[in-house]
């Protein structure tokens, strides 16, 4: 026996374990974190942190050789299908066909402006961060990308959704602790190309994502965009369930993702460059894009569109853990200082936001007081009450 092959053979098992146990932490953290939320939440949140991470590992995998597939508009568009495909089996299940219509969203105009510019946002971010990969290196678009949860909070606020102070802190934090991570990218890759316009589809991309998750918001707590004391007459619109909403939603993605496939990817050589082993590979790419997506948009049904964007970033630090855990690449240390700060700023945004809920759940409820001639308006906060 060789004692070097030990050592090394040693030192490499010690590093899968720590890389698994890296793993572990931040599923504990998050599912500790989020406490207050009930456990199914919880262990779907982190199923979803997971998809993240095989979708893009799949994906991956379908690009590089052996495979060489490298047709992602044809791909995306089959991802959107099948999310398609998955709402029309549970709505027949459940009896209710009418959710796939654009007329259960409750008006033309919210379709028109929700549902329609979320099915362009959604399919063209990918295709945008796509494209930015081949004038930029991976590092500089993952920096860009830490800008999600920061454009996400300052355009949800901008567009009615409180978030409390001491939330814009924890937003704060997990910027620095994603912009750590991406510092770790940009060391492990180099530009290449035009550097200006991959910058620009980047930043489009972070946008576009960031409208994408706030109008899907908008849709599933609509009461959470309505401003205190105005327009409090107006009855607000319904919320709609995150089945429902990528019922409404899919259809016009897999159409967005058609279209761009049709113009920049040859059809009849992605026909050709099928195997057995390549249908089955992307078979899988949309098993696990599938349950990301509805997973995703149930985290943001869960948590709110920062928060949901706060924790996919968490995706970069198991990504890296697997690679070190399974295909021998190493962690770097940064790496962990990154996760420790993004968990601290998830921690910090989670409390302010549960506090602020229970503040709210506090506030005193004024019963309306009924006369003789019948119920009489409830008082107002300004108005003094007399005894009975």
């Amino acid at each position: 026996m060789d004692p070097l092959a030990d050592v090394d053979a040693a030192g490499a098992l010690q590093g899968k374990l720590a890389a698994l146990l890296v793993v572990g932490l931040i599923f504990g953290g998050i599912i500790f974190i989020l406490r207050s939320r009930p456990l199914r939440a919880r262990v779907w949140i982190c199923i979803f942190v997971s998809t993240l991470v095989t979708t893009q590992l799949l994906m991956k995998k379908l690009g590089s050789p052996p495979y060489s597939f490298k047709f992602a508009g044809y791909v995306t568009a089959l991802h959107f299908f099948s999310v398609w495909m998955v709402c029309v089996a549970y709505w027949s299940l459940h009896g209710d066909l009418s959710k796939l219509r654009p007329q259960s969203v409750g008006s033309t105009r919210r379709y028109v402006f929700f549902v329609l510019p979320i099915a362009l946002s959604l399919p063209l971010s990918v295709v945008f961060n796509n494209q930015a990969l081949t004038f930029i290196g991976a590092g500089i678009n993952g920096i860009i990308g830490t800008l999600a949860p920061i454009t996400t909070a300052l355009l949800s606020h901008t567009l009615g959704r409180r978030i409390p102070p001491k939330g814009w802190v924890g937003v704060a934090i997990a910027g620095v602790g994603a912009f750590f991570i991406g510092l770790v990218e940009w060391n492990d890759s180099k530009a290449n190309g035009s550097i200006i316009m991959g910058f620009m589809l980047s930043g489009v991309s972070v946008l576009l994502r960031s409208s994408k998750v706030v109008l899907q918001d908008q849709l599933l707590a609509p009461a959470a965009y309505a401003e205190d004391g105005k327009n409090s007459a107006e009855p607000s619109p319904s919320s709609l369930s995150f089945m429902h909403v990528w019922a409404l939603q899919a259809p016009p993605c897999v159409i967005v993702a058609l279209s761009y496939a049709s113009c920049w990817e040859d059809a009849g050589k992605a026909w050709n460059s099928l195997s057995s082993e390549i249908v089955w590979l992307i078979l899988a790419t949309c098993v696990s894009a599938t349950a990301l997506n509805l997973l995703g948009m149930y985290a943001i049904k869960e948590l709110g569109a920062s928060s949901m964007q706060i924790i996919g970033k968490l995706n970069t630090i198991i990504l890296c853990s697997f690679s070190v855990a399974f295909l021998g690449e190493t962690l770097p240390p940064q790496v962990l200082v990154g996760a420790f700060i993004i968990i601290c700023g998830i921690a910090y945004f989670e409390n302010a936001q549960h506090h602020d809920r229970l503040a709210r759940d506090s506030l005193p409820m004024v019963k309306p007081q009924t006369t003789p001639s019948g119920p009489c308006p409830p008082l107002s906060l300004g108005m003094v009450r007399t005894r009975d």
